[in-house]
């Protein structure tokens, strides 16, 4: 059965129209005004509490993204160096940053602490390890406290069969390796998933680092974690900020120990709602019942469909009047599973028509690859002021070839 028509539709047709006829297809745009939104919003709906917001920057690293939030007041959690290094270059300070990568190694490990960054470590022979290398450090430990939820099975990253954090059962060891090397557990840390509607499942999890925080003499916050979901369709339920003040900032403020913050790190809550993938249909086709409508896109701009079955809305920007049909919306790599919407139902799709791909703000271009050769998205964003500003040109087939192998072509390897 077809998926019914879309009710879900985007905030400016018109600009994400003008956007693909001044800087082409495929294009990701980006509203600054969404942006703000939704840090204006989550900062509201908690507030009363002592608060410190982190951008889980993985979600889309831009620049200019980043500045965006930056002048809201977020910091950033980061997870590898690259990271790092591309958030202090767009301004924010070090005790602005929490550095929370997995299975670092050594060198890695002492990278960071050289720059005097905050580490949030997962894993006990990595917290003996900065124990041995930096005595009497500070550190946040990222617990596991057995719940997981979210979106799908990949990114549930809580519970027993996930590869992140320290079993909450397992605090006498976190306290028995501190003493030992003097650590001062400034911080605890969760982050059970991502894309969480519930606000029970987020509630419980709370509870559980709170009565987790008792045990730690040096602790400045507690971090909560993110993952606060988004609507991907229009029959979605959004996550409810409305009952966030009797729902999770009162329970709060009841046990919070006293003189310690309250930290939070959304990615997709912020950026995802303000990105639209916008593409060209290229081909139809007719197969043994199904009609295919070809794009100059696909999963190498937009993995999450094919990754975890995760559903965008389509709308047709230049035809939206038309006859309502059934299309499975595929791109143009050499993979079966380069699938962006299947059996959809839409207004009619010729070719040369626009299509924008909804909510991709997030985990869109932050996880595309240059899979096929194919050069990625240009990238615009749709500024306060209604104008838009190209924020990355797209690149030519050769200046992609140059960026990834002109060294090789120019014989600096082996000079």
């Amino acid at each position: 059965m077809a998926t019914p028509f879309p009710t879900k539709t985007p905030a400016d047709p018109d600009r994400l129209i003008e956007a693909a006829g001044a800087f082409g297809t495929p294009v990701y745009v980006y509203d600054e005004r969404i942006i703000q939104r939704q840090c204006q919003a989550l900062r509201t709906h908690l507030a009363g509490l002592p608060l410190r917001l982190l951008y889980a920057m993985k979600a889309n690293a831009h620049p200019a993204v980043l500045a965006v939030i930056r002048d809201e007041g977020f910091g950033i959690d980061a997870v590898s160096p690259a990271e790092l290094a591309l958030a202090r270059r767009v301004g924010f300070a070090p005790e602005e940053l929490l550095y929370s990568a997995n299975n670092m190694n050594d060198a890695e490990m002492a990278e960071i602490a050289a720059q005097g960054i905050l580490m949030n470590i997962g894993e006990l022979s990595r917290l003996e390890a900065l124990g041995r290398a930096f005595p009497g450090a500070a550190v946040c430990v990222r617990l596991n406290p057995s719940i997981g939820s979210g979106h799908h099975e990949h990114v549930v990253t809580a519970g027993k069969h996930t590869k992140f954090g320290i079993p909450i059962e397992a605090i006498g060891d976190v306290l028995d390796m501190a003493k030992r090397y003097r650590l001062r557990v400034t911080g605890i840390h969760q982050h059970i998933g991502s894309g969480i509607a519930s606000m029970h499942v987020l509630r419980d999890t709370m509870e559980l680092l709170l009565d987790a925080a008792v045990r730690f003499s040096d602790l400045a916050f507690i971090n909560f974690g993110g993952g606060f979901n988004i609507p991907y369709r229009a029959e979605e339920q959004a996550l409810d900020l409305e009952n966030f003040q009797e729902g999770i900032v009162e329970p709060l403020l009841d046990r919070l120990p006293a003189g310690i913050e309250c930290w939070f790190e959304p990615g997709r809550f912020l950026v995802a709602e303000c990105g639209t993938l916008v593409v060209q249909a290229t081909t139809l086709k007719e197969a043994y019942g199904v009609t295919y409508a070809g794009t100059d896109s696909g999963m190498a701009h937009l993995i999450r469909p094919a990754m975890y079955g995760a559903y965008h809305e389509i709308v047709n920007l230049t035809h939206p009047e038309g006859p309502i049909d059934a299309y499975t919306v595929v791109g143009n790599i050499c993979e079966s599973g380069d699938i962006l919407a299947r059996d959809r139902q839409l207004p009619a799709i010729r070719p040369g028509d626009l299509l924008a791909i909804l909510d991709t703000g997030a985990y869109g271009m932050a996880m595309a690859s240059l899979y096929n050769l194919r050069p990625l998205p240009a990238e615009v964003m749709i500024r306060r002021d209604g104008r838009l500003e190209l924020i990355q040109p797209r690149w030519t087939s050769e200046e992609l070839l140059d960026t990834l192998y002109g060294p090789y072509f120019s014989g600096r390897l082996n000079a």
